[in-house]
């Protein structure tokens, strides 16, 4: 018996997982957030002990600026998960090997292959953008050189992550969603050690980059290990024939791109920016504040990635009742998670940090709970873009572009006119709201194209 089924026999867990949803991938995905959330917190501890109120900024700026491998992925694991659940829907899986029609085997085999070759000029072109952009960032508050070589190993770990994310994207095309996310939360514990490791033994923010390497190479050999017999038979596989993946991925690829590019400006560009008007100790709380409540968020959104193969196997089927039913479960579960975790946060932050001297070091309490709005705005914004995007579009690509554009004038005019993270908190809730109602609209909108006949792009 599982540790899950175990739990499930407790009859108050077996009533709360009922009412949640929480199936075997939920589980393993909201594990490894309530993972990150516990060693966000034992980071926090590595990070004041061993790091200054300097350094912390520098921390955070390397792991926002780090999120530059955006340019680079532009949403193709997305788009890889995407195209092989649509092909999976018309395969069968015994004993680890895929069986089906030879042309639609073919072309799944053809597609996995495609995305690693290109997946390989993706990482060395994130590698070459990512020291590039950060030497040039910080040699304009210091030219010390094991800081910039921090960030120039930090950037090799972070753009061969990129190639390796790429095998759990696989994973989750074929709906092995639960096998991929226990994956990711061992090797995030992994990692969590190294970094811890790294500080404690004196490497400073070296530390992010042995982390990284923890990551990478635990993940290669989970990876290939879980599912040799799927692997062999992608890899081995002669593709017979020709298929321009580029040319079918390219319509959505490029509104992906668009999409994800924005992104940065939304959710990474608050930290830089602060670091660069506000100084390092500004920059240090606004990112330590960030990465407590994007993990809170992430617990909640675990709701909505682990459905998405299922979004993509009913789209392909066209059983839009059932798509409709998953979806509208999905979303209330997931926004009566968010307000749970939101509130226990807040008491944490008044009670519990004071008495540990925390509160030092992160925003008040007031600014948290702005942030907390925002996210849970985007929240709802991620919750219906799984939904859409299931069925080969990017609806939001255009409202994504006016939100990085808000966002990104609001906290740059914040940083450099007043120097206040209230503000720029304030422009960037304002912002997300600014963009739900059109957000809405679309959604209605493309739902009764949808189940009109209207699939694909």
């Amino acid at each position: 018996m599982s540790f899950t089924d175990y739990l499930k026999k407790i009859p108050v867990i077996n009533r709360l997982v009922s009412i949640l949803g929480i199936d075997k991938a939920i589980f393993y995905t909201v594990l490894g957030t309530v993972w990150s959330s516990i060693a966000g917190i034992i980071g926090i501890f590595f990070i004041i002990k061993y790091l200054t109120i300097v350094e912390q900024g520098y921390w955070y700026t390397f792991i926002s600026l780090g999120a530059l491998t955006v340019f680079a992925e532009l949403g193709f694991t997305a788009i890889i998960t995407q195209f092989i659940s649509h092909e999976y829907a018309h395969l069968t899986e015994m004993n680890g090997r895929l069986y089906g029609e030879e042309d639609r085997l073919d072309r799944t085999i053809s597609l996995v292959k495609f995305s690693f070759k290109f997946y390989l000029i993706i990482t060395l072109i994130a590698f070459v953008l990512l020291s590039i952009i950060g030497v040039v960032f910080f040699m304009h508050s210091t030219n010390n050189f094991q800081l910039l070589m921090a960030w120039v190993l930090y950037s090799f770990t972070g753009a061969f992550a990129l190639l390796v994310s790429l095998f759990g994207s696989i994973l989750r095309g074929f709906n092995k969603v639960e096998r991929a996310q226990k994956i990711i939360t061992l090797v995030g514990f992994a990692s969590s050690i190294g970094i811890w490791y790294g500080l404690y033994a004196g490497f400073s923010l070296y530390a992010l980059a042995i982390g990284g390497l923890v990551n990478i190479i635990l993940s290669l050999i989970l990876f290939f290990s879980s599912s040799r017999t799927l692997w062999s038979q992608l890899f081995r596989s002669k593709v017979t024939g020709k298929y321009n993946w580029l040319k079918e991925t390219l319509p959505l690829q490029w509104r992906y791109a668009i999409s994800w590019t924005s992104g940065y400006f939304i959710f990474q560009f608050m930290v830089p920016v602060a670091m660069f008007y506000a100084g390092a100790a500004a920059a240090g709380k606004l990112g330590l504040a960030l990465v407590m409540v994007r993990t809170l968020q992430g617990m909640a959104t675990s709701w909505g990635i682990t459905k998405i193969p299922h979004f993509n196997i009913y789209v392909a089927q066209k059983k839009h009742n059932e798509l409709n039913n998953l979806f509208n479960t999905m979303q209330k579960q997931s926004l009566f998670m968010y307000i749970i975790v939101s509130i226990a946060f807040i008491l944490t932050v008044i009670f519990i940090f004071p008495l540990i001297n925390w509160n030092t070091r992160i925003l008040p309490v007031d600014q948290i709970i702005i942030l907390l709005l925002a996210e849970g705005v985007n929240l709802i914004i991620f919750n219906w873009a799984y939904y859409l995007r299931s069925h080969k579009q990017e609806p939001f690509m255009r409202i994504s572009v006016l939100s990085a554009i808000i966002t990104a004038v609001g906290v740059w005019l914040s940083f450099y006119l007043f120097k206040s993270t209230s503000i720029a908190l304030c422009g960037y809730l304002a912002a997300q709201l600014i963009i739900l109602l059109p957000a809405r609209r679309i959604l209605v909108s493309k739902r009764k194209d949808y189940e009109n006949g209207e699939i694909g792009y």
